[in-house]
């Protein structure tokens, strides 16, 4: 996992995904004190940037491979991505997501008529289940945090896109779940670096109901399952893989938890204060901004600092009670 797969994958991407929008927030700014800039990867064609490392790691397959297709476990934005790059490429595509899956996203998922399994009582059995069916077909199975591919076209070229918006970001913060976004973020964000050192600093934030990332870290130990509690960033639920820990452990500088009244807090300032519909996986990137401690902790002096808005697919229902809650 290097650079070179990064700008490979940004090249799989040119001409079929445009960058997305890098806006200025007014009252995120005001309230920190420095610029706060919003990564908006909510405009994305899936509503997720997860269509970035579906569509990289799609097209990356030739011959055989390309023709038996792929199969996918997700807690559904991974599997709307791949429904989208499988269309796009002509390559079979099956999905396997949990019977948590939240209603917008398996309704979205049905619409783009993609083979479809629900199956599993959480992210991780479903995980199981489909790499079975995988091993069983003889299709590939691309992991939605821990294939490379998937990797670099997610976080990897966020990151290019932010580097060449703004080469004078001090501070990029981004939600973890399995760490796939985490660790290309930091592969791409070093890659821009100018030689001296001076790549932004990279900070992830998980739900505290799913801490497996910082659990990782502190303890010297992988935990590839996660028996994670209800939470409102349903898409961060479960466990990491070694790769993704590895990236995070050299380039993360911090690990921060956000727990469930913060995450309802973010929605409900996304929504009322900048107009914007975002998930609980994306909420738990805002949350640290919100919290005048956290906020003051983070890194990059007063620099500019982007915030990476990973996906805007929530229930209704569930976008109401958060903020009815706060």
């Amino acid at each position: 996992m290097d650079a070179q797969l990064v700008a490979r994958a940004r090249e799989a991407l040119r001409g079929r995904l445009h960058p997305t929008p890098l806006v200025r927030s007014a009252t995120l700014s005001e309230r920190l004190g420095r610029e706060v800039l919003l990564k908006n990867e909510t405009h994305q064609p899936t509503g997720s940037f997860k269509v970035r490392g579906a569509l990289a790691a799609l097209a990356a397959l030739e011959g055989e491979a390309a023709r038996r297709g792929v199969v996918v476990a997700s807690a559904g934005n991974h599997a709307l991505g791949v429904a989208w790059a499988s269309r796009q490429l002509g390559v079979p595509a099956l999905v396997v997501v949990p019977e948590t899956v939240a209603i917008v996203k398996r309704r979205a998922l049905e619409e783009m008529m993609v083979k479809l399994r629900v199956q599993g009582r959480d992210y991780d059995e479903a995980e199981q289940i489909a790499r079975d069916i995988a091993l069983e077909a003889e299709a590939t199975f691309v992991s939605g945090y821990e294939d490379p591919w998937v990797i670099a076209g997610g976080g990897g070229t966020i990151a290019l896109e932010l580097c060449d918006e703004r080469p004078d970001l001090s501070c990029v913060v981004a939600s973890v779940g399995g760490g796939g976004l985490l660790g290309g973020l930091g592969v791409g964000l070093d890659a821009r670096a100018d030689g001296s050192g001076s790549a932004p600093q990279l900070v992830g934030v998980c739900a505290a109901a799913s801490p497996a990332m910082k659990r990782s870290l502190q303890d010297g130990r992988v935990y590839r399952r996660w028996d994670a509690e209800p939470t409102l960033a349903d898409g961060l639920a479960g466990g990491v893989a070694e790769r993704t820990v590895a990236l995070a452990r050299v380039h993360a500088r911090a690990i921060l938890l956000a727990d469930e009244r913060a995450i309802a807090c973010a929605l409900e300032h996304a929504a009322r204060r900048e107009g914007l519909l975002i998930e609980g996986s994306a909420a738990c990137a805002l949350a640290p901004l919100l919290d005048e401690r956290a906020a003051a902790e983070l890194p990059g002096d007063a620099g500019p600092l982007a915030v990476v808005l990973s996906g805007r697919n929530i229930d209704r229902a569930k976008l109401r009670a958060a903020i009815a809650s706060v």
